[in-house]
């Protein structure tokens, strides 16, 4: 049994929910969740506005030079990543906010609530750099609606997913899981186009996939050391990957797509370790899978 959850429901608690009028849930219920979808569509109205911003307008950047190991380096702050942080740092208080008005929350460590941060505002920051680009300013409009969808449907699937014995847990949990890799992919082939050195792009690519491995590990109810243990592993294996890989020059959708399949099986295989199930047919399973996928995606490449 993990930090998070608490399957034991007492007899006050379940007297209240057999006898609720409204939807089969306690008066506490219905109010907090109320409170939190006003919480939601205040954030999400904020988030909207600038992802608009970010698809129409041409915001500044900054080079700065630096020495780094003894040979000259530099790195762009543009106006975009600012956004994109800022936007970021407004949805994860967001996210906060509407996490603490859950009736069972204060049944795990409030200290897992961070990681409820991390998934939602990864979405907001693969949106922002994505409507920045020029090809795609075109369809900003959608891209917007569709990233201010995705982010409703992920910050609900997050509420739903600290009560473990939320009917419609299992549900939010298969959401959230493939809303990760759908993040992995836009974040890790976005990242790669650039063709940056390794010294920016490793780190950048690892430390995404070390935090969207975290809310993946969320979901084995691990404690929080564990989690951050293999996590911090994921993060470190994906940038050894991509300083390997950036010496190969691939297209977007395929750097972009090795990382995933690599991202899918070393997150895969850890949380049939942390639930217990590793066993050598599940990892015989994995490396099928894999290799099934890279061979697909070497097959189905764009020209």
């Amino acid at each position: 049994m993990g930090p998070w959850f608490d399957k034991t429901r007492n007899a006050d608690y379940d007297a209240i929910h057999m006898t609720s009028p409204i939807l089969d849930e306690p008066p506490s219920q219905v109010k907090s969740a109320l409170a939190s979808l006003d919480r939601l569509s205040l954030l999400v109205s904020f988030v909207l506005v600038g992802l608009t911003l970010s698809s129409i307008l041409d915001l500044p950047s900054r080079r700065i030079d630096f020495s780094f190991l003894g040979s000259d380096a530099n790195i762009t702050v543009s106006g975009t990543w600012f956004l994109a942080l800022l936007l970021a740092g407004l949805t994860a208080a967001g996210v906060d906010s509407i996490a603490r008005t859950h009736p069972r929350v204060h049944l795990g460590e409030v200290q897992y609530i961070f990681i409820l941060w991390i998934l939602p505002s990864m979405i907001v920051v693969a949106a922002t750099l994505v409507l920045a680009l020029s090809e795609v300013r075109v369809y900003g409009l959608i891209g917007v609606v569709v990233a201010g969808a995705l982010l409703v449907l992920v910050v609900l699937g997050e509420y739903i997913t600290i009560d473990l014995n939320d009917r419609w847990y299992s549900t939010a949990r298969l959401g959230i899981n493939l809303a990760v890799y759908l993040a992995a992919l836009v974040l890790f082939a976005t990242i790669y186009s650039w063709k940056v050195r390794s010294l920016y792009s490793a780190p950048a690519i690892g430390i995404a996939a070390g935090l969207l491995a975290l809310e993946l590990f969320r979901g084995s109810e691990a404690d929080l050391g564990r989690t951050w243990l293999f996590a911090a592993a994921v993060a470190l294996s994906i940038a050894e990957f991509v300083w390997a890989l950036n010496y190969w020059n691939a297209t977007a959708f395929t750097g972009g797509g090795l990382l995933l399949v690599f991202f899918y099986a070393l997150t895969g295989v850890t949380q049939q370790y942390l639930w217990g199930r590793l066993s050598k047919f599940v990892f015989v399973e994995f490396s099928l899978i894999t290799l099934g996928a890279i061979t697909l995606l070497f097959w189905w490449k764009p020209r």
